[in-house]
């Protein structure tokens, strides 16, 4: 059977329930997805006019098997865009069989036609499986770039004009003003 690949219409938003619910069990445990927040969460967030989110489905026949989510960023060099995927991810019973090679060719395709220069994602190190499927497209790991992030507590903190670091008078960063597992992000 043959895989087609997609830009999701917005008004096709349900279409998406089954496959988001699966990538979010597969990830975070059975049982953890409410499907009305879902529902709302897809038709207000990320369906919205105002996301800027491209949602790629790939399908065989009408069953939905694989999904990615992307968006092209500016500013890039070369008065171009860089196409980043935040999401891909391939129904388990579907893996092995070109579904993500797929939406990945379907994404370098529409990355050159908005002139896009480059197609950048992020992997976990520990998911050698992925890594591996990256590594089979071609993909090359950047160890010029550090992935940062502010999760929880520490975004709210900033938010509110506390940040983590306090900083000298040049603006550089001094010691954190709680203990090193709290700095790093992780659990209380």
């Amino acid at each position: 059977m043959e895989v087609t690949v997609e830009i999701c219409p917005p008004d096709e938003w349900e279409s998406m329930v089954k496959i988001f619910t699966e990538m979010e069990e597969h990830y975070y445990g059975r049982g953890i997805i409410q499907e009305a927040l879902l529902k709302h969460y897809l038709s207000n967030r990320l369906f919205s006019p105002l996301s800027a989110t491209l949602v790629l489905r790939a399908r065989r026949n009408a069953e939905i098997t694989g999904l990615a989510c992307c968006t092209i960023l500016y500013p890039s060099p070369r008065y171009s865009g860089e196409m980043h995927i935040k999401e891909l991810y391939v129904s388990r019973r579907e893996r092995g069989k070109g579904i993500g090679k797929s939406l990945m060719c379907f994404m370098a395709k529409l990355a050159l036609k908005h002139e896009c220069r480059s197609l950048s994602w992020n992997a976990e190190k520990s998911n050698a499986e992925a890594n591996g499927f990256y590594q089979s497209l071609g993909g090359k790991i950047n160890s010029d770039i550090v992935n940062y992030y502010l999760h929880g507590h520490l975004l709210s903190e900033l938010a509110s004009g506390s940040p983590a670091l306090s900083g000298d008078s040049a603006g550089q960063a001094v010691a954190p003003i709680w203990p090193a597992s709290r700095a790093e992000g992780t659990a209380e």
